[in-house]
């Protein structure tokens, strides 16, 4: 299965924008979110075990013979905040998406290093 970038970065808005301190966002109310419902169920679900193991996100998951399945986020971490705030302004995800479609696939590390680039950039820091 493809990650699809504009997945990550629609998730992670919508999970800073609902998602309460301390209290667990299950997984239904967050594929009903309207920057959401133009993916399926398992862009979402693949996007979100991503967004875990890249230490974005914590989640709670719920084990089947079938496999793993996430039943929610639990939290957004400091680094996935982090990555959020250099890709939140449209004009920096842009720049960052064309960055990453020059050498075709990227990983999120990738992806996180370039929109930091960009931002630095921005402020003429490099």
């Amino acid at each position: 299965m493809k990650l699809k970038h504009d997945c990550v970065r629609d998730i992670l808005l919508t999970i800073e924008d609902i998602k309460e301190f301390n209290v667990f966002l299950p997984i239904q109310k967050l594929m009903k979110q309207d920057k959401l419902i133009n993916y399926s169920k398992d862009d979402i679900c693949y996007t979100l075990f991503k967004l875990e193991e890249a230490g974005f996100i914590n989640l709670q998951v719920a084990s089947f013979q079938e496999g793993n399945f996430p039943l929610g986020i639990t939290d957004m971490t400091y680094q996935g905040h982090e990555f959020l705030k250099n890709i939140r302004q449209s004009s920096v995800w842009s720049e960052t998406k064309s960055l990453a479609s020059k050498v075709g696939s990227t990983s999120l590390t990738i992806l996180s290093d370039a929109a930091a680039g960009v931002v630095k950039a921005q402020l003429g820091l490099s």
